[in-house]
């Protein structure tokens, strides 16, 4: 299940991914989770797609993941997306599954897991917790 918050990017902006391209890399790894996704102007050469993995609290009683879709100038929209579609959600969706397999006990959990992938002028950085143990 993913809620979706999205505001109208400035002009001359694009988010690069679409809600329905998030929802099938999910199905296709068969990750059924509660996702939040968020909208949101990074600044140039930030972020495109981040993602924090929560534990259940007191305050929300089950797991879920919290993904920020960013922009990229609009001439640049077509390129990220082949990108964001051919490395950066599989590679999410390979760090997600890694995470999803540990035992709620592990160490991993000591501090809110996190992935992170920029893309700024045909280049893209993949960022994430590494899990060594």
């Amino acid at each position: 299940m993913i809620k979706v918050e999205k505001p109208k990017p400035p002009q001359g902006l694009s988010y690069v991914l679409k809600a329905s391209q998030l929802q099938e890399a999910l199905d296709n790894a068969s990750i059924e989770h509660h996702v939040h996704l968020g909208f949101w102007v990074p600044q140039t050469g930030g972020s495109i797609f981040d993602a924090h993995y929560f534990l259940p609290n007191a305050n929300v009683p089950f797991p879920r993941i919290s993904i920020r879709a960013g922009t990229v100038p609009s001439s640049e929209r077509k390129a990220a997306e082949t990108v964001l579609i051919e490395k950066i959600l599989p590679a999410f969706i390979s760090w997600l599954s890694t995470i999803l397999a540990q035992p709620k006990n592990s160490p991993v959990f000591n501090g809110v897991p996190y992935f992170n992938a920029t893309y700024e002028r045909g280049t893209i950085k993949i960022i994430y917790l590494k899990l060594t143990f």
